[in-house]
């Protein structure tokens, strides 16, 4: 992992993902099993930012509206205002921290493999899923939902299921978050490089593969050089 300045003027992935958010951090890191990946992420890293991995500062990164904040505010298509992740985790560094599985039958309306579902479950909950602790302002909630019928009581569970349960934390008992980016962490080191601080600007697709097996490229600008040229060999951008 590193700032962009740091790449070569050219260079040749099989692929090239932009953005390393909630998807793009653990996709990358699986393509990476066997392929060479290329991961670009606009925004910084969020380790050393307390601001983002401490939850005794939850809401810091949020109010930050400097040009160099984890966060993006925007506002939706409903005119809501909102703010989206401009970091290496994504989202995930900014969020409440709630961690829950899909509903069953969101799994299989999706058309989704049921098996390599609980798989990816697994994959991410040994990183970044924790058990909370339940405190007064917490129990207090789950008791009124309970004494008003929510129920039946299904305790601690990543789990969706209907009643009230206590679901999941990304942060740690000692306050700590754990974004998307800790999913890295799985990914081979001689097949993938991390770039921050790379704003893309333009995809370009080619039809017809050339004789190196290029079919595209990804224009980006970094924070100090101007535009550097990605290539993509033969996988999708």
């Amino acid at each position: 992992m590193g700032n962009a300045t740091s790449a070569p003027e050219t260079s040749y992935y099989d692929y090239i993902i932009i953005g390393g958010g909630t998807a793009g951090c653990p996709l990358a890191a699986t393509l990476s099993q066997n392929s060479s990946v290329l991961l670009l992420e606009r925004g910084g890293a969020p380790y050393g930012n307390p601001n983002i991995t401490d939850l005794d500062a939850f809401g810091n990164s949020l109010s930050d509206l400097s040009p160099t904040s984890p966060s993006q505010r925007f506002i939706s298509e409903d005119g809501v205002i909102n703010a989206r992740g401009r970091v290496l985790g994504g989202s995930s560094c900014l969020n409440a921290g709630f961690y829950t599985r899909a509903e069953t039958n969101f799994v299989s309306d999706a058309g989704l493999d049921g098996r390599l579902v609980n798989e990816s479950y697994k994959w991410v909950e040994k990183v970044v899923a924790f058990e909370p602790r339940v405190q007064q302002w917490q129990s207090a909630v789950r008791d009124g939902l309970l004494e008003v019928g929510v129920v039946p009581d299904n305790g601690f569970t990543y789990d969706h299921l209907y009643g009230t349960k206590v679901g999941g934390t990304i942060f740690d008992r000692d306050g700590h978050r754990h974004s998307a980016a800790d999913l890295l962490q799985y990914a081979n080191p001689n097949g993938i490089t991390v770039l921050l601080h790379a704003t893309v600007h333009k995809i370009m697709f080619r039809t017809k593969v050339l004789r190196n097996g290029q079919m595209g490229s990804a224009m980006w600008k970094d924070i100090d050089r101007g535009m550097l040229l990605k290539e993509l060999k033969p996988s999708v951008l």
